[in-house]
C-alpha cells in the first residue's frame, strides 16, 4: 500500500504522490522569531521531521525548506534602544537552531529570512496590481479577496465568515480597505523602523506583510508548483488561506498539491501559546527528559490529535519507552565486544558508489534467528505509518515486537549476527521518529544519516583529543598570523558542533 496522507485542501486521504518520482519538495512556516520556541511549536517540528525521515526511509530525496518571519509588528515591539529588531530576530533564530538540533531535528535544505526576499515579494505584489487582485492605499497594498472565486476551500469558511484581524499580527486601518476581509501584502513603516523601497509611486516605501512573504519565499526555492506545504493548525487560517489566494492568479492551480497541519498541544487542555503566556521551553524538557523521551512523546498522538501535556503524561510515555530502549542497550553490551560486527546479510554486489545507492540498501536487518519476528515487525510498521503517518499503531508496533522477543529468547540468543540483525531493526525505526540512539560502530551507516552525531569520548574540557589537536592547530596558525587558515579551522569546529572561545587564558571549548 503506498503512502496516504490526509490533505486538508480535500478533507481526505489520498495517495501521496509527489510530482518528480522520488523527490519531495516540502515548504513548512517557520517561526516568528520575536521569541524562542515553545515545547508547542516543537510539536510541529517535530511532526515534520518525522514526516521527512519516514519520506526518507521510503527511498525519497526530500527539499525542505523553512522561512524566519524576521520583520513583524510583535519583533519591533521587543526591540528597544538596547537592541534593534534585526538583534531581536537573529538571538531567536539562534535559540531556534540549537532547540532544533538539541531535538535531534535533521536540517532543512534551506533556512530562509522573509528579509532576504524582499525583491520578490515586491514583484508578487505588483504582478496581483495588474491583474486586478490588489490595490493600494495611502501607501499601503491590499489583497482584494473577493477577486478569488476559490476564498476559502482549505479552511471550509467563507469570505463574510473572515473576522477582522483574525490573524492578531496587525493593527490595520480598516477605514482604507474595500471590504473587512481584504488582507495586507504590504504596509508603510513608522521612523526608525527597517524599510525597503520599491520603486512604485503608489506604495514607495515600507515592509511586506505576512502572507506575501511565504509565498514569495516558497514559490522563489521550490517553483510555482511543489508537492507540501504545511505549518501548524493554526498556519490554515488565515495565513495558509491567504497564501493560496495570492499565489494561485500568478502560479496557477492548484499551487501546492498536498496541505498538512499538526494539532496544538495543549497544558491543562489549554492551547500552549506565547500570547497567552503559557509556555514551556524545549530547554526545560530537556532538562527532565532526554531528546530520546521527548521525541518518544511527540509521536505517541497522532499529529492530527491534540497532545496533552503535562510531566507526568511525559514521564508515562518514558516509562514505555524504556523497555524497547534497554533491549536496546542489552544488545548493544552483548555485540561491543566483537572486534568487527558481523555481516547480517552477504555482501550485495552494486556498481554504484554507496552515497548514491537506493538509501534502504544500505540497511540490512531481516535476518537471522528472528527474522520472522522482524519481518512482521516491518509490515505492521510500514503499514502503520503508510496510513496517514499513524505513529500511535507504529509505537504499538514496537512494544508488541519486543514483548516477542523476549518471548522468543532473545536474552539467551549468542548467535551474534542475528543479535546485531534486531538491534538494527530497532535503531533504525526509532531513527523515523528522531529517536537517535545506535552506537556508531555498530550502526555506521545510520549514525552517518543522523541529525546530532553521538558524543565520541569523554565528555568535558579536553575529552576528545581530535578537538583539542584542532584547537591547538588553530592557535598556532594564528600566532604565525596565518588567519586564513586559523578562520577555516574555527569554522570547522563549528560544523562539528564545537563552541569556541578565545579567552585570557587561551582557547576553551564546549560542545553545542
Amino acid at each position: 500500500m503506498p503512502l496516504r496522507v490526509h490533505n486538508t485542501l480535500t478533507r481526505k486521504k489520498e495517495p501521496f504522490v509527489p510530482a518528480q518520482p522520488k523527490v519531495v519538495r516540502i515548504y513548512t512556516c517557520g517561526l516568528t522569531v520575536y521569541a524562542p520556541m515553545h515545547i508547542g511549536h516543537a510539536r510541529t517540528y517535530c511532526f515534520w521531521d518525522v514526516f521527512r525521515r519516514y519520506l526518507e526511509y521510503r527511498g525519497h530525496h526530500v527539499l525542505s525548506v523553512i522561512n524566519y518571519t524576521d520583520i513583524d509588528d510583535r519583533i519591533l515591539q521587543r526591540a528597544n534602544e538596547r537592541e534593534g529588531a534585526v538583534d531581536v530576530a537573529e538571538r531567536n533564530i539562534a535559540a531556534f537552531r540549537r532547540d532544533c538540533r538539541s531535538l535531534h531535528i535533521k536540517d532543512y535544505a534551506v533556512y530562509t529570512r522573509a528579509t532576504d526576499f524582499v525583491d520578490e515579494q515586491v514583484d508578487m505584489i505588483r504582478r496581483l496590481i495588474d491583474r486586478g487582485h490588489a490595490y493600494a492605499a495611502s501607501g499601503e497594498v491590499f489583497y482584494e479577496v473577493e477577486t478569488c472565486a476559490s476564498y476559502g476551500e482549505l479552511s471550509g469558511r467563507k469570505v463574510e465568515d473572515q473576522e477582522v484581524g483574525a490573524s492578531g499580527r496587525v493593527e490595520e486601518d480598516f477605514a482604507r480597505k474595500r471590504s473587512p476581509a481584504d488582507f495586507t501584502l504590504w504596509k508603510p513603516t513608522e521612523a526608525g523602523q527597517p524599510s525597503w523601497r520599491t520603486g512604485q509611486d503608489a506604495w514607495p516605501a515600507g515592509r511586506p506583510g505576512w502572507h506575501i512573504e511565504c509565498s514569495a519565499m516558497s514559490t522563489a526555492l521550490l517553483g510555482d508548483h511543489f508537492d507540501v506545504h504545511g505549518g501548524g493548525i493554526d498556519n490554515m487560517f488565515p495565513h495558509h488561506e491567504n497564501e493560496i489566494a495570492q499565489s494561485e492568479p500568478l502560479c496557477g492551480r492548484p499551487w501546492v498539491r498536498t496541505w498538512l497541519h499538526p494539532e496544538h498541544l495543549d497544558l491543562k487542555e489549554v492551547k500552549m501559546s506565547k500570547s497567552l503566556g503559557n509556555v514551556i521551553s524545549v530547554e526545560e524538557l530537556l532538562a527532565r527528559h532526554g531528546h530520546d523521551e521527548a521525541r518518544w512523546f511527540y509521536v505517541t498522538h497522532h499529529y492530527r490529535s491534540k497532545l496533552p501535556f503535562s510531566w507526568e503524561l511525559v514521564q508515562q510515555s518514558a516509562q514505555g519507552y524504556a523497555r524497547i530502549k534497554k533491549l536496546a542497550a542489552v544488545l548493544a553490551e552483548k555485540l561491543r565486544g566483537a572486534e568487527e560486527p558481523p555481516l547480517v546479510a552477504g555482501t550485495y554486489a552494486s556498481l554504484r558508489p554507496e552515497e548514491e545507492r537506493f538509501p534502504r540498501m544500505r540497511h540490512h536487518y531481516v535476518h537471522g534467528r528472528f527474522k520472522a519476528l522482524t519481518e512482521r515487525f516491518l509490515a505492521r510498521f510500514i503499514e502503520a505509518m503508510d496510513d496517514d503517518l499513524n505513529t500511535p499503531n507504529a509505537v504499538a508496533a514496537f512494544f508488541d515486537y519486543v514483548s516477542a522477543l523476549y518471548s522468543a529468547g532473545i536474552e539467551q540468543c549468542d548467535d551474534r549476527a542475528s543479535l546485531l540483525a534486531v538491534y538494527r531493526a530497532i535503531v533504525r525505526h526509532l531513527a523515523v521518529f528522531g529517536v537517535e540512539i545506535a552506537e556508531p560502530s555498530l550502526y555506521p551507516a545510520l549514525v552517518a544519516d543522523y541529525a546530532v552525531a553521538p558524543a565520541q569520548g569523554a565528555e568535558g574540557r579536553g575529552g576528545d583529543a581530535a578537538i583539542d589537536r584542532l584547537v591547538a592547530l588553530r592557535q598556532a596558525a594564528r600566532k604565525a598570523r596565518d588567519f586564513a587558515k586559523a578562520d577555516a579551522l574555527r569554522d570547522l569546529l563549528a560544523e562539528a558542533g564545537v563552541v569556541l572561545e578565545d579567552t585570557a587564558q587561551g582557547p576553551r571549548w564546549t560542545l553545542a
